[in-house]
């Protein structure tokens, strides 16, 4: 990890090549209190509770003395955070935009070698029930709802005043199965078989959703909030030819029915279904970085969890924080024809 040559917190680097372990205070030699201070400043920065900052505290001073390597992505994150570096020094030009690139992950737009993601195969195999389950939602289409973000993290506020939309042509729906620790149970319940997969695959980051793209929509460009995670979509219902495709940095997917892609949304990326009549619709799910391991991303889990209690808690009186337009976005009236264009 680069950062500036001066700054204390490199002397978690330093010592590690000068020292053994035990040795080693939370990765310094010199300046041992400061940096235990500037550990502490750290972790209330992010928000958690004085029992959530002990927990993170715990966990950098461990990451600083880990000689297995499986804390070395956390260690390398931590090393950025004190050193106030904004993004890792090597990170690809597609990913300038993404607010949250950590150090010593894997970067490639589309991940197209799927052998460490063994479940695709039992994934796809299961295509036809899990087109069954979100075809079956016809019937009774209450649960999606207009995709829509805060004012502050788009630049199309939408027409009804909830928040904002990221297209800039056509119409597009979610219905929504995992979300940020929001209880969609009733959702889940409806698509059994679709959550039984979900809940099997290893390392699933806990967002999950069937997404809808009306006849000619455009998804303009745009970045995840984080390299954290990779996306999975699996295509569901799918109109012929290659109106329907996926940019991700200066990668281009044509998308096919039943055919699982893998990609890292923290690259800028965009969609088109420029069917003039059909609707475009796919599972949608996050799982953790391959790169991670067990223990980092354990780590990450417990401090997202305890961030998104925090957002939370914090936007009850904010009209356009995420979890209120997520409720008020759930009311509005279901587009049918929209979601389900095409005698679909």
């Amino acid at each position: 990890m680069q950062g500036p040559s001066s700054n204390k917190a490199d002397s978690m680097s330093s010592a590690e090549t000068t020292c053994d372990a035990s040795t080693i205070v939370h990765g310094a030699i010199a300046d041992k209190a400061d940096l235990e201070a500037r550990l502490h400043e750290l972790t209330r920065a992010w928000g958690l509770t004085p029992l959530g900052e002990n927990i993170a505290y715990l966990w950098l001073t461990k990451a600083a003395t880990d000689s297995t390597g499986n804390l070395s992505r956390l260690r390398k994150w931590a090393l950025m955070q004190l050193n106030h570096q904004r993004h890792p020094s090597n990170m690809s030009s597609w990913q300038r935009g993404c607010p949250n690139v950590l150090p010593g992950l894997r970067a490639q737009p589309v991940w197209r070698n799927h052998d460490m993601f063994p479940w695709i195969k039992t994934l796809e195999a299961a295509f036809p029930l899990i087109r069954k389950e979100l075809l079956d939602l016809k019937n009774d289409p209450t649960g999606f709802q207009p995709y829509r973000a805060p004012t502050w993290a788009g630049v199309r506020p939408a027409a009804d005043g909830i928040g904002s939309v990221s297209h800039d042509a056509g119409d597009w729906n979610v219905y929504y199965l995992f979300l940020h620790d929001v209880d969609y149970a009733a959702q889940r319940a409806r698509c059994p078989i679709t959550t039984a997969l979900l809940q099997s695959i290893p390392h699933q980051y806990e967002h999950a959703f069937f997404s809808a793209l009306a006849p000619k929509t455009h998804i303009t460009k745009h970045h995840g909030p984080t390299n954290k995670k990779l996306r999975v979509h699996l295509p569901l219902v799918v109109p012929s030819g290659d109106a329907c495709r996926l940019r991700v940095g200066d990668d281009v997917i044509v998308v096919k029915e039943g055919e699982c892609f893998v990609f890292d949304d923290s690259f800028e990326h965009e969609a088109w279904n420029e069917h003039a009549s059909q609707s475009r619709l796919v599972l949608v799910l996050d799982v953790w970085h391959p790169d991670f391991s067990a223990p980092e991303v354990k780590f990450f889990q417990f401090l997202r969890k305890a961030q998104l209690r925090l957002e939370r808690k914090a936007s009850e009186n904010d009209a356009d924080g995420f979890y209120q337009i997520l409720q008020d976005a759930h009311a509005l009236p279901t587009n049918v024809d929209a979601i389900f264009a095409n005698g679909i």
